[in-house]
């Protein structure tokens, strides 16, 4: 009996156990979908809302909001005072978040939302914007452009103000609440934009470390030279000197790809109205950026009095850097022109508080920057200013290193492009562009009249012989100063409205025979020939011409190099059936980086084998990441080896040697990363990109929402259809096109554009990522600039209204 009631017992509780256990993770599961479900409706309830009529106080008249089927804006207005503050309102309701994050970045004040990873970021923004003569960055504006800037601001925070309840999720997880916009808080934007652009303050600093690594005749190997600079000056100070500090500690990609996607060089041409089946000029532009989510480009169309603009904005900046006007259409990329320097500071070594300065020593001015940080107690930090600018390196032996930019003082972007978007002629788009400051940018116009040019616009210094712009030069005698800046009007210009096509691409700004020293660290002119290449197989331009420029996939890099590297291969010798096929198929390449290229994906392993024997042992791992993060740097010297015969960086080492050690470490990597047959190798299998938000640092739950991708794609770093990757990870992408767009200036103007993301920054939204798949495959859309089109695009319309009591007063 009593064993009998054991046993009833235990097959009661091994009943019960099995119901437990079959119970708790379905309940666990409910649980986890009832949570998911609120948390998805939660977010909903916080998208903006699907309004039909919105009261706006400061209207002067009614505005028309038409959003179109990818939840791009068209705002329709009787005055310009109203569309842009309406542009501020419908901005910030697609894109608040980011254009705090922006602002943020900006000030130095990232650690403050997102923790203490971004400190440095934070430390070195404030460090390069310390003790500036102006603290207004509005000050030099005229009336006009104030009041532009104003109007926008007030759009912004009306926004805000109402809609403190519904706010994006982002501030919610980050816990905090946005401030009230201000007019330097948007041309902060563009400070921080022409910062991230530069591209000496990224180069500089490495090469600078590699030279006191490697000595002098063993770096300047490395260093790219320009026909018009001497050879650069090296003084005794910088022996076995491999400085740290601010602008010499940056490792690894993710956190540059997380404060601010800076610009990447770009391609932009425009063809005379004599060439084009239209009859009217045509002009195409592609910028390249670092690839983030949420997408950079905030497109939309403005109509009131006699304007009517069609571009693509930066988000929280109320300019367009790229559309049309109607009288005129414009494109801007980056041009590889060197607009910062490092100098070499003598400190007293008694008293390292002082500074010579040619005939006297002076007093290092100081600051201290509060920094309050997420999860941490807050901490001070001091900045250190000469004459020069802010020190940005360790004290060594009574040196230490400082920086000189040109966009420290401010930018001048916003009033250049703001008038840039309402020129009507040649002459006033050249004038407005004389405005800039920086970044340096090579602008593409065309013009319904039939001139079309491009113009180098921004501030390159003017540098003493014996300074190359890349080798710091000594402070304290004044003779290596800055001379000024080169005069406008001396600026690489193809303004002659006779030309039947002008261009500029990555390559020599000016191009070869350009007598100027505007920097050192352009590309080949590759693509330039390449847009020429494809131009000329067409008798007339048409959107289909330029559309194939856009999607080009050649590679000038591996046109030239494969010979090569197929004769190292074929001599090998004693090769496994993989490495033959590898060879065969490399053989009969088009090359073309396409996306199911398998020829392609072999080049690209080769070369990224290549490159990591050249200079990943002598660099070591941190200025490997430097000196390959700029891509020209690397691929100057293969072509200087390899192609030139110039071949003392190898240290007596045979080239065909080096080639096929890469080969056979290409195929061998491929094999473990696409598997043992390099026929169903493909280059989009490797070669792809996530687009990185960042909040994803947070937790793996935030990156399944917010990253976009692995999204595969086609091209290299050095086609049009530009897509670099990483050499320290390879081979994911962090710099794209981010932004395509073609104009046709005939009446009216025809526009196509895109970007890899959406127009939404809230990543519930349908239009968060819906233009990705289009982006990925090149293609574009066309774009409403009329105003009648812009109302038939509509599927949502909103009627912004003055207030009750202030439409009385009107009326």
């Amino acid at each position: 009996m009593s064993s009998f009631a054991n046993f009833r017992k235990m097959e009661i509780d091994s009943l019960w156990l099995l119901r437990i256990f079959t119970v708790i993770p379905v309940v666990l599961i409910l649980m986890a979908g009832g949570g998911a479900l609120w948390i998805y409706f939660f977010i909903l309830s916080l998208l903006p809302s699907s309004e039909s009529q919105v009261d706006l106080p400061g209207l002067s008249a009614s505005v028309k909001v038409v959003r179109d089927k990818r939840g791009v804006p068209g705002i329709i207005g009787e005055k310009e005072q109203d569309v842009v503050m309406v542009l501020g309102y419908v901005m910030a309701q697609d894109r608040l978040w980011q254009m705090d994050y922006l602002r943020k970045a900006s000030q130095g004040r990232l650690a403050e939302i997102l923790g203490p990873a971004y400190l440095d970021g934070d430390h070195l923004m404030r460090t390069i914007r310390a003790g500036r003569a102006k603290a207004d960055l509005s000050a030099d504006l005229d009336e006009r452009e104030r009041a532009w800037l104003d109007r926008f601001v007030k759009g912004v925070n009306a926004y805000m103000s109402t809609h403190a309840a519904k706010r994006p999720i982002e501030f919610s997880l980050l816990e905090y609440q946005p401030e009230p916009f201000t007019r330097n808080d948007v041309l902060g934007i563009c400070v921080a934009l022409a910062w991230e652009s530069s591209i000496a303050h990224r180069v500089d600093p490495v090469l600078t470390r590699i030279l006191g690594k490697l000595g002098k005749d063993r770096a300047l190997e490395l260093f790219p030279t320009d026909p018009a600079a001497d050879s650069g000056l090296v003084i005794s100070d910088l022996d076995g000197w491999e400085p740290e500090g601010l602008l010499f500690n940056r490792v690894g990609d993710r956190p540059d790809l997380l404060r601010f996607p800076g610009f990447r060089g770009g391609s932009a041409w425009a063809v005379a109205r004599t060439k084009t089946r239209s009859g009217h000029p045509m002009l195409g532009c592609m910028v390249y950026q670092v690839l983030t989510a949420p997408g950079f480009w905030y497109r939309a169309r403005l109509v009131a009095d006699d304007m009517h603009l069609s571009g693509a904005f930066i988000p929280g900046v109320p300019v367009a850097l790229a559309g049309t006007n109607r009288n005129m259409s414009w494109g801007c990329v980056s041009a590889s022109a060197d607009d910062a320097d490092l100098f070499v500071e003598r400190l007293d070594k008694t008293s390292p508080n002082r500074y010579w300065r040619i005939d006297r020593w002076r007093p290092v001015k100081e600051f201290t920057e509060n920094y309050r940080i997420k999860g941490r107690s807050s901490v001070s930090k001091a900045i250190k200013l000469t004459e020069t600018g802010p020190i940005v390196s360790e004290l060594r032996n009574g040196r230490a290193l400082s920086l000189r930019w040109t966009g420290r003082e401010g930018t001048a972007l916003y009033p250049a492009f703001f008038a840039l978007n309402r020129a009507k002629k040649a002459g006033e788009a050249l004038k407005a562009l004389k405005a800039l400051d920086s970044p340096c940018l090579n602008v593409a116009w065309a013009e319904a009249g039939g001139a079309c040019g491009l113009q180098l616009a921004g501030r390159v210094p003017v540098r003493p012989p014996g300074s190359d712009g890349i080798v710091p030069m000594p402070a304290w005698t004044g003779n290596h100063d800055w001379n000024g800046y080169i005069p406008y009007e001396e600026l690489p210009s193809m303004n002659d409205t006779s030309s039947s096509v002008v261009t500029a691409a990555d390559g020599r700004p000016g191009g070869a025979t350009y007598p100027l020293f505007l920097g050192c660290y352009w590309d080949t002119d590759g693509k330039r020939q390449r847009i020429m290449e494809l131009l000329g197989e067409a008798v007339e331009q048409t959107r289909d011409t330029f559309a194939a420029v856009q999607k080009d996939e050649l590679s000038p890099l591996a046109r030239d190099l494969t010979p090569v590297l197929m004769k190292a291969a074929s001599a090998g010798g004693g090769a496994d059936a993989a490495t033959r096929k590898a060879a065969e198929l490399l053989g009969a390449w088009d090359f073309q980086m396409k996306a199911d290229s398998a020829g392609g994906a072999i080049f690209a392993l080769t070369y990224q084998a290549l490159v990591e024997q050249l200079f990943l042992k002598p660099l070591g791992e941190k200025d490997f990441y430097g000196f390959t993060d700029h891509q020209p740097l690397a691929a100057r010297l293969v072509r200087k080896v390899f192609l030139d015969g110039r071949t003392k960086w190898l240290n007596g080492t045979s080239p065909e040697r080096v080639m096929q050690k890469s080969f056979q470490q290409a195929v061998k990597r491929g094999k473990s990363l696409m598997g043992g047959n390099p026929a169903d190798w493909k280059w989009g299998k490797i070669h792809n990109t996530v687009f990185l938000h960042p909040l994803t640092a947070r937790s793996r739950f935030l990156e399944l929402l917010y990253h976009v991708g692995p999204v595969p794609l086609p091209g290299a770093g050095d086609t049009l259809d530009y897509a670099a990757w990483s050499k320290t990870h390879p081979f994911q992408v962090v710099g794209g096109v981010s932004l395509r767009q073609i104009s046709d200036m005939s009446q009216p103007p025809e526009l196509f554009g895109i970007s890899p993301m959406g127009a939404s920054a809230h990543f519930f939204s349908t239009h968060y990522k819906d233009q990705t798949t289009a982006w990925a495959k090149g293609l574009s859309f066309k774009e409403p600039v009329e105003q009648s089109d812009i109302a038939q695009s509509g599927l949502d319309i909103i009627l912004f209204n003055p207030r009750r009591e202030e439409r009385l007063s009107l009326q």
